[in-house]
């Protein structure tokens, strides 16, 4: 740690060396007590001696140490477009979500009553199937009596 900062708790200061580029596993912590209350710092932990015998220095060339280190590939997810009516964005099948929606499509005359007891009944959440009931019905209301109110 060259400047000897501290932080008011053990996570900041792993985090910090993190940050700094020493690998999780390597950071050791350090505490600093004083009267006005305990602090941590960081710094990296000594490399483990070995009894190898050290290998001869490998040669690289310019060329050899400009190249970028190979990322880690992530994991690419596919996109599902998702349909939007009245203002409302039907939810990406597989969740919850989804599955209230497809609920309230079989039983498009439910009740607030009706989501919240086949809610509890499948182990939903009633709130949310309550939210969702409400969306569901905005997502299919006829557009052309989209901004009237009921009188």
């Amino acid at each position: 740690m060259e400047d000897a900062k501290t932080y008011s708790n053990r996570n900041n200061a792993r985090r910090a060396g993190v940050q700094a580029g020493v690998p999780s596993e390597q950071v050791e912590l350090t505490v600093h007590k004083s009267p006005e209350g305990v602090r941590f710092g960081w710094k990296q932990k000594p490399l483990p001696a070995t009894d190898a015998p050290v290998a001869d220095p490998v040669v690289t060339t310019v060329a050899q140490e400009a190249a970028p280190a190979p990322k880690a590939k992530q994991v690419q997810r596919a996109r599902v477009e998702r349909v939007e009516q009245n203002g409302v964005k039907r939810p990406a099948p597989g969740g919850l979500c989804a599955a209230v929606w497809e609920w309230l499509d079989a039983n498009p005359a439910a009740t607030l009553a009706d989501a919240k007891t086949v809610a509890v009944d499948k182990g939903w959440n009633p709130n949310n199937a309550a939210c969702e009931l409400y969306q569901w019905r905005r997502f299919n209301r006829d557009p052309a009596t989209a901004g009237a109110s009921a009188a």
